[in-house]
């Protein structure tokens, strides 16, 4: 298991946040910052203008408070073995900075071998294909520069959207889960909602350690864990055992995100089980679930489009196909035969190389969110989402990322290719009532 931690509380930044109404800690207003600097992906992480010291140093965890109140879903005998764990945890741990000596030696001729690799293990099982693809094609995305991409204005887009959808839902100062937290490309978009304690768990390691050079780079003001782990098979206290309670926010969170990885627990019911038995264990009430997933409603409506024998959609940027779409989709019913397992592969250039996908039928998501205690508060596709929020973001954006988007005819967002391939992804936000 890779894991790191870091309490970043030797920095110290201005940040305004407006307040906010009643009772409930969901901001209604929008976040006021200064003019800040920017990190290596041209994102900002908050003014230093503050910044008390830049040195590499042993850090420390700070102790937050004892939890005062047992969660409803633990046990009696449960709480009182986190209570002592939580009193064994008050004394500070000591973290160095060894990983910065971490250098890795993939030889651009192995990926070629690993990307063989995946395809003769297609068949073999669908988690090993994921967990390898996004090993190997982290180390591609370190070689090239992303503003050569041609996918690099849809990339853009696409981080425009997480912005506006955690800063419009995420409870700000809170604590964060983010399951699938990949590279740590969302670090930015919490530090914008001032997060102040984050968790990162990625089921690619290679994405872990890439996470977490992210971090120490960055000047980021809140403490950060990394873990190698599945949520979507192991239980949460399981995959974050090595931490102390107080690192890990005792495992109740204000915020919790999935960003473009929901849907591969769509393999089986059991596996969506496991996922929402983790987010409803770890959410305090009245915290948020947030996430980006395909939409199943575009999917449905393509489908619907395709000629007899066809068994996908795309174009120069991106294509979908069913490898068995007459053993999932009723015709006559113009929907899928069962809400798990419907698999397509799923080709982004430059980005995902035909990776095994599912299929999230909503309204199927949405009750089983339901039966754990999360409520829908917000569902919209990315192109209509951008249309309706970006006049209200649009100041708060950092301003490389806004550039990135401006259009050769003066305005801002996508078009054409670029603007099909974002409609088949949806954002949603629920909460733990």
């Amino acid at each position: 298991m890779s894991f790191y931690n870091d309490d970043a509380s030797r920095y110290k930044r201005r940040r305004v946040v407006k307040n906010r109404v009643g009772s409930s800690r969901r901001r209604t207003t929008d976040i006021e910052q200064t003019p800040n600097e920017a990190n290596e992906d041209g994102y900002q992480n908050g003014n230093n203008n503050e910044l008390l010291s830049n040195e590499k140093t042993n850090m420390t965890v700070s102790t937050p408070d004892v939890l005062k109140e047992k969660p409803v879903w633990m046990s009696d005998a449960e709480w009182a073995i986190q209570q002592a764990s939580v009193k064994r945890a008050i004394e500070p741990l000591v973290q160095g900075d060894n990983d910065d000596k971490e250098v890795d030696k993939m030889a651009y001729e192995d990926i070629n071998v690993k990307m063989k690799y995946l395809k003769d293990i297609k068949d073999s099982g669908k988690d090993e294909i994921v967990k390898e693809y996004y090993n190997t094609q982290t180390f591609h995305s370190r070689q090239s520069k992303r503003t050569e991409s041609p996918i690099y204005r849809l990339r853009s887009f696409n981080n425009c959207i997480k912005y506006i959808l955690i800063n419009k839902y995420g409870i700000p100062e809170g604590s964060t889960l983010d399951l699938g937290c990949g590279k740590g490309g969302d670090l930015a978009k919490w530090g914008m909602n001032n997060t102040r304690q984050y968790v990162g768990i990625d089921l690619s390691d290679e994405s872990i350690r890439e996470a977490i050079k992210r971090y120490k780079n960055g000047r980021y003001s809140f403490q950060a864990v990394f873990a190698t782990g599945d949520a979507f098979k192991v239980e949460l206290p399981e995959i974050l055992k090595d931490f102390s309670m107080e690192q890990v926010s005792f495992l109740q969170f204000d915020n919790i995100s999935m960003q473009f990885c929901m849907h591969y627990a769509f393999s089986s019911e059991a596996s969506v089980e496991s996922m929402l038995n983790n987010v409803s264990k770890s959410l305090r009430v009245g915290g948020m679930f947030v996430g980006t997933i395909p939409s199943s409603d575009f999917i449905k409506w393509k489908i619907n489009k395709m000629k007899e024998g066809e068994k996908g959609w795309g174009n120069s940027l991106y294509s979908v196909t069913f490898p068995d779409l007459e053993g999932c989709w009723d015709r006559e019913k113009k929907n899928f035969k069962k809400p798990f397992g419907n698999v397509y592969n799923y080709f982004l250039k430059d980005a995902v190389e035909d990776v095994p996908e599912y299929v999230v039928p909503f309204e199927k998501f949405r009750s089983m969110c339901e039966d754990h205690g999360l409520e829908l508060r917000y569902k919209k596709n990315f192109f209509d989402m951008f249309n309706k929020e970006i006049a209200t973001f649009f100041p708060m954006l950092p301003g490389p990322l806004v550039q990135s988007l401006r259009q050769e005819d003066g305005t801002y967002g996508v078009s054409g290719e670029e603007r099909e391939a974002c409609s088949f992804y949806l954002s949603f936000a629920f909460e733990r009532v």
